[in-house]
């Protein structure tokens, strides 16, 4: 699906056919933003079109579009740069099914223009798409600014993730400290899951945007608008740094579980320790008076005063080892 949006003198025409936005585009006046998105992960004849024909674009850039990855790419053409940069939108279910969070955004940049593809659609991109089309005058006022909200949008989907990843780390050690429940292990390894996952694409996110950071970008940023940029790229930095932390801290989370269950196993061993030790004297004397032979005091006493001796004895000996264990503090 085609549309685009297209900003000067102050009024914003925007446009879904692909004759009125070629026709745009070889009298390029003002801004223009294009907006890819590809339902069936296949280019159609007029995006093919599009991208081949109208803009010239090389084919490597197109085929990249197509194939989507994990690692970030930026190259520099003649009349444009090509760049990939990942982003996490959040699905139901995703700490199960995380990798199907992650989405790939390209886009194509020249001094007049930007062409967004993507081939899911994306939340944030159609609420930015739509502020451009209602407030030109602060979204279109010049490419930096479009391009600065896009990417800055997509570093701060990481950063959600954080949020979601530190809820569900203090949710787990509270379970822990409870209840260590066998399940709790399949949860903080999904965690850990996610974090090694987003370890992996984000670290390589820091080269792309570190090429808007310098001055040699093909002219596409002006010196005023460095900062920002530079803004982004500490952004990314420091969320990378945070990856690093929360990935030892679920590390440290299995650690504390191993050691909750532990010590879980050590309260029962100990309690099953006590109890043997407790029966033992009774088993001894129930063996005894078990056994299928005439006792003296079954002679002495009858059967029921050695009912009684046996009783008694079996009583004297759980005190006596209740009054032991107490004077050794072992419980």
């Amino acid at each position: 699906m085609i549309k685009a949006v297209n900003f000067f003198n102050g009024t914003t025409v925007s446009s879904c056919n692909i004759f009125e936005i070629s026709n745009k585009i070889k009298k390029i006046h003002g801004i223009i933003w294009i907006d890819l998105f590809l339902e069936n992960h296949e280019l159609t004849h007029d995006e093919t079109i599009l991208l081949s024909k109208t803009f010239s674009f090389h084919e490597m850039s197109i085929e990249d579009c197509l194939f989507s990855q994990y690692y970030p790419k930026i190259e520099e053409f003649e009349n444009y740069v090509f760049c990939a940069v990942h982003g996490i939108q959040l699905k139901p279910n995703y700490f199960q099914e995380f990798e199907d969070s992650i989405y790939e955004l390209n886009l194509f940049i020249g001094n007049k223009f930007i062409i967004t593809l993507h081939t899911e659609e994306l939340f944030f991109l159609e609420t930015l798409f739509e502020r451009a089309k209602t407030r030109p005058q602060i979204e279109m006022k010049n490419l930096e600014t479009i391009l600065y909200n896009i990417l800055n949008k997509t570093v701060s989907s990481y950063e959600f993730t954080l949020e979601k990843i530190d809820d569900k780390i203090e949710h787990l050690e509270d379970i822990i400290l409870k209840n260590p429940d066998p399940t709790i292990m399949e949860e903080i390894l999904y965690t850990k899951k996610v974090i090694f996952t987003m370890k992996k694409i984000a670290e390589s996110q820091q080269t792309t945007y570190g090429y808007f950071t310098r001055g040699n970008n093909n002219n596409l940023i002006s010196n005023e608008y460095l900062v920002y940029f530079r803004d982004i790229y500490t952004q990314c930095a420091r969320m990378n740094q945070g990856i690093i932390m929360r990935s030892q801290m679920a590390v440290n989370l299995i650690e504390v579980y191993m050691s909750s269950i532990t010590v879980k196993l050590t309260e029962i061993t100990k309690f099953l320790s006590i109890l043997a030790t407790i029966l033992m004297p009774i088993l001894i004397i129930s063996g005894y008076y078990g056994m299928n032979i005439t006792f003296p005091e079954h002679s002495m006493l009858g059967p029921i005063g050695s009912w009684g001796v046996a009783i008694s004895l079996m009583f004297i000996s759980i005190i006596a080892v209740h009054i032991y264990f107490k004077k050794k503090k072992w419980f």
